[in-house]
């Protein structure tokens, strides 16, 4: 399961009360035991609203994998920030429902990469940099000089650094090829690969960095909403 994003857009129902009916929101923060979002706002409306205390809430949103997701929650109070925010209690991982998944979606991924594999055919261990293409929480491509030796189904070991809201994650992992595309016209060559042995944390990690990219992009009308 994953819960949603800093700078995610949440739809928000209430299904009984004064306040039922349906509103968006974006998350601005997450702790430990709170998830903050600003004031929601009805579709149809521009004026934010202050939910009380103990209001009993549907969140659903979409996860970087396009699965739909959604959890049930309380309003557990108001945090005075450079804007007012509401405070949502956090549900456990158990309690979040996922209604389907998707394809991981692949978005730029331009950080320089080290490499280290056995050569299939010489048996040599051989260590590379790397420059990133894409990636997703299910694979990554990157690009390499077309004469350095690899094919698919090769397991390649990698590491690289990405930071993740001011802070710095190492990911090391393992994946295998799955596909090397043509080398261009520059001496370079594409190649995409599956993720053979990465912990679920530096996974969980990837997602994040890979939503957090989707929006800024779509922000920028690279992508449609």
């Amino acid at each position: 399961m994953a819960y949603p994003v800093i700078g995610q857009k949440i739809n928000i129902e209430i299904n009984e009360g004064y306040y039922t009916g349906r509103y968006t929101a974006r998350v601005q923060d997450m702790e430990k035991t709170q998830i903050f979002i600003d004031l929601p706002m009805r579709p149809d409306s521009n004026s934010p609203i202050s939910l009380p205390d103990k209001v009993g809430v549907l969140i659903r949103y979409r996860a970087a994998d396009g699965a739909q997701c959604s959890f049930a929650t309380v309003v557990v109070g108001r945090d005075k920030r450079n804007i007012e925010l509401l405070a949502l209690k956090k549900p456990n991982y158990e309690d979040i429902h996922r209604q389907q998944r998707r394809e991981f979606l692949r978005v730029p991924f331009n950080l320089e990469l080290e490499l280290v594999y056995l050569d299939s055919h010489t048996r040599n261990i051989i260590t590379s940099k790397a420059r990133g293409h894409d990636i997703s929480g299910g694979g990554l491509a990157f690009t390499v000089p077309v004469d350095l030796p690899m094919q698919a189904n090769d397991v390649i070991g990698f590491r690289f650094r990405m930071t993740l809201e001011g802070k710095g994650y190492d990911i090391v992992g393992k994946a295998r090829v799955i596909r090397i595309a043509p080398p261009t016209d520059t001496g370079y060559k594409t190649v995409s690969l599956k993720y053979y042995e990465l912990t679920e944390t530096d996974r969980q990690l990837i997602v994040q960095y890979s939503f957090k990219r989707q929006i800024e992009m779509r922000e920028k009308g690279v992508l449609g909403n």
